[in-house]
């Protein structure tokens, strides 16, 4: 099921949509002094090339990080202990601790795919009895872990210091997912208990959400925090971002397995008590979601480095050999509340049963431009237009919200700016309710487009005003007439 509400960000987005959805700054080529520490980590020191006293007198025999240039012949050397040969490139390259650029070009051209899948033993061989092979002894990865390349021939050569480099990185990214992970769930627990608290009535007996939408948003929120932190290249955005995406997929599909909110609404007291139900399945997500990634992501650290389940699959064609540089989650953190407590409001507006009325009335009433006035009213009007938030009950119409006000007073949000996002939206994708958002990602941008998406019922439109004429309901006309999905 949820494959059908996150689908694969391969298909659905190019890299410039991606990069544009998320707005992440794009790095077009990585200089390695622009490298900042960040809170969840420290980056490695930028490689410094260690020169040999005299590089012409290396040996006819000479290691390049395990693997064997012109190997003088020997009676007794042991073909399990030698690393095959790469690519034409590692033969000209005689000096394992001259520093590349870390880029996928860089993987490429030292033909790491293929150095990988022929790797002696790879097929048993985990990262960690690969890593210390090469005496990088503290070299441990996982969920929590910090697996540090450190610097290059110190002690790694290449080109096994571009593969743990490689693995570093991958194993950040892991550990940034597990992370948003969990703000996504405290962001959504807090904004969405004080939205429900202020505006639910107190007897108000029905669902508050629909379950998934919020595992939904919170994959969305999770994979914006991960993703958001990083800048990323254009040639490696896509490929990352389908590896949070995997991730949240896998754990979402867990976590929607024996779900079940068929309860007895009546007998709760109020929308908070209601709203600790739903705690709790949000954090059954979190522990199903977290405890997926982290058996993942222990399954491929254990499983050989050259299979497609172990470090080849994982790292192939380069991605992560990307010098990732990292901002403080904090700051995408912050810029992401605005946005997802906008969804979350519109979760619960659509739960009482909103939609907004286009034209339907007259701009006379004692608002602002003759907009409906009080405190319990959602109206705007503008240019003689007057649009309203109003709620479907049965075939009946309400027109006033409990604590109606504290949307704009405390949350920030404008009746323009709720009802101008869903006509806009509307408009522009000519279907009710439509959400770009659903693959996974959110803007940070509060004003990005469709953020709010409210179903909105054209009055000006001849059928509905015809069945409007013959003494229909609004909620009536526009759910028969006007076919909205209310």
């Amino acid at each position: 099921m949820i494959q059908s509400l996150i689908p694969s960000l391969l298909v659905a987005l190019s890299t410039t949509q991606l990069i544009h959805t998320l707005q992440l700054p794009v790095i077009r080529e990585f200089n390695p002094a622009q490298i900042n520490h960040h809170i969840r980590r420290n980056l490695p020191p930028t490689p410094q090339p260690i020169t040999p006293t005299n590089s012409s007198s290396l040996p006819s025999s000479t290691s390049v990080g395990g693997t064997i240039l012109n190997p003088a012949p020997s009676s007794n050397s042991s073909q399990t202990n030698l690393v095959p040969k790469t690519n034409e490139v590692l033969k000209t390259y005689p000096n394992p601790c001259d520093g590349l650029p870390l880029t996928p070009q860089t993987w490429t051209k030292l033909d790491l795919d293929q150095y990988l899948l022929s790797y002696p033993n790879g097929q048993n061989l985990s990262v960690q009895d690969y890593a210390f092979s090469h005496h990088a002894q503290n070299f441990i990865c996982g969920i929590g872990e910090g697996c540090h390349a450190g610097q290059l021939c110190n002690p790694v050569t290449a080109p096994d210091w571009y593969v743990l480099y490689a693995a570093q990185e991958w194993n950040s990214l892991q550990n940034s997912i597990y992370t948003a992970i969990g703000f996504a769930v405290s962001m959504v627990q807090a904004t969405a208990a004080a939205l429900v608290t202020d505006l639910f009535e107190p007897q108000h007996h029905s669902l508050l959400f629909h379950l998934q939408d919020l595992f939904v948003l919170m994959s969305g929120i999770a994979f914006t925090v991960a993703l958001g932190a990083l800048l990323l290249t254009e040639g490696t955005a896509v490929i990352i971002a389908a590896t949070v995406v995997g991730a949240l997929m896998a754990g979402t599909s867990s976590a929607l397995m024996g779900v079940n909110l068929l309860n007895s609404w009546d007998t709760v007291p109020d929308g908070f008590t209601r709203w600790s139900n739903y705690a709790y399945y949000l954090s059954q997500w979190q522990s199903k979601v977290q405890d997926q990634l982290s058996n993942a992501t222990t399954s491929i650290i254990q499983a050989g480095i050259s299979s497609e389940s172990g470090l080849f699959g994982a790292l192939k064609g380069g991605a992560f050999l990307s010098g990732i540089q990292v901002r403080s989650t904090s700051e995408v953190e912050e810029e992401i509340k605005q946005t997802s407590t906008a969804r979350i409001l519109v979760d619960i507006l659509r739960a009482q049963g909103a939609y907004v009325t286009y034209g339907k009335d007259k701009c006379d009433g004692k608002g602002p431009g003759g907009a409906w006035g009080g405190d319990d009213h959602l109206s705007f009007c503008k240019d003689g237009t007057m649009m309203n938030i109003v709620k479907a009950k049965k075939n009946k119409t309400g027109n006033k919200w409990f604590n109606a006000d504290l949307i704009s007073k405390k949350y920030g949000f404008s009746t323009e700016y709720l009802v101008t996002q869903s006509w806009e939206c509307q408009k522009k994708y000519k279907g009710f309710s439509y959400d770009p958002y659903r693959n996974g990602s959110l803007p940070l941008d509060i004003n990005a487009e469709c953020i709010v998406n409210l179903p909105v019922c054209d009055c000006t439109d001849p059928i509905i005003k015809h069945a409007l004429s013959k003494g229909a309901t609004t909620t009536s006309a526009c759910r028969e007439a006007g076919k909205l999905p209310i």
